[in-house]
């Protein structure tokens, strides 16, 4: 099951529990015989109402003396108290995933990706770089960047082991996730081992499930470019691909690396060099002493 099956099924979930209550508050007020006199009143109302057309007042006055009389019974809802009053736990509005669908995939992606628990910008510390002012800058930056309509569609963050990529890429994946994006964070190494599974794949409905969580991700994570195992052209070809498909159909793209631009043409081949060198990338370089030694 992929994350937007295992997604729906928690929101449809959520749905039938606030269904269920609704139906044994319903049934245990309906014991009240007021209440259900009341009731028997509105549903008819409802009904008479609903052939002629129409809803006029004597609907509205029926409803309240059937909430009058449920609230004396102090039972409860009657009527299912959804958790998203968008969707009411559909989890699709007008054939599009809705903002509490959305949220349940970004958990479940972020929990199988292994980047355990990611943080807010508001909560970093700076004391712990070496530059502090030129690292708000870049955070401040990047924080915008999270922010914006992505005019700018690639970051390419670029440094030593240590100096602090992981981390800032864990703030920006908080920040979209705030913002309901749909967002994908996979290790450069996991990346490739899907690439190599789907290749392998026969069944065509599954080799293009693998891959699509790639292309159609609303922002794509790839931490540690450059520490898979190099497959040569098979790799290259589905990172181009990847990197290539997401600048064409503008969905943002972040990529993290020990590797310079220079490493990157070496390591990998000119048209995945051109496409995270070009003008609609933010690149960034990140120095400094390894923080996890510094700590």
């Amino acid at each position: 099951m992929n994350a937007v099956d295992k997604a729906l099924s928690i929101v449809h979930q959520k749905r039938l529990n606030a269904e269920l209550i609704a139906k044994q508050n319903r049934e245990k007020a309906l014991q009240n015989k007021d209440f259900a006199l009341s009731y028997k009143e509105y549903m008819n109302e409802v009904i008479s109402q609903a052939k002629q057309g129409n809803f006029n007042k004597n609907l509205e006055k029926t409803k309240q003396n059937l909430d009058l009389t449920l609230k004396k019974l102090n039972i409860g809802e009657i009527e299912p108290k959804y958790s998203c009053t968008k969707c009411n736990d559909n989890g699709y509005i007008d054939g599009k995933q809705c903002d509490c669908l959305k949220q349940e995939i970004n958990k479940i992606l972020t929990q199988e990706s292994g980047f355990g628990e990611l943080i807010d910008f508001k909560n970093v510390k700076f004391d712990i770089f070496e530059n502090q002012e030129l690292m708000k800058k870049i955070y401040q930056k990047l924080e915008a960047w999270c922010n914006s309509d992505f005019k700018k569609k690639m970051v390419f963050l670029s440094g030593g082991t240590g100096t602090g990529k992981t981390y800032l890429l864990k703030c920006m994946a908080n920040e979209l996730i705030k913002r309901r994006k749909l967002t994908t964070l996979v290790t450069a190494y996991r990346l490739s081992q899907d690439c190599l599974k789907s290749h392998a794949c026969r069944d065509i409905y599954e080799k293009e499930a693998i891959i699509s969580r790639y292309l159609e991700s609303e922002v794509l994570f790839i931490d540690d470019l450059g520490t898979e195992v190099n497959t040569s052209t098979l790799t290259n070809n589905y990172v181009y691909t990847i990197i290539n498909e997401r600048k064409m159909r503008n969905l943002p793209t972040v990529i993290t690396t020990n590797l310079s631009l220079a490493d990157i043409r070496d390591n990998y081949d000119e048209r995945i060099y051109s496409r995270i060198a070009d003008d609609t990338t933010i690149k960034i370089q990140l120095n400094g002493k390894d923080l996890r030694l510094k700590k």
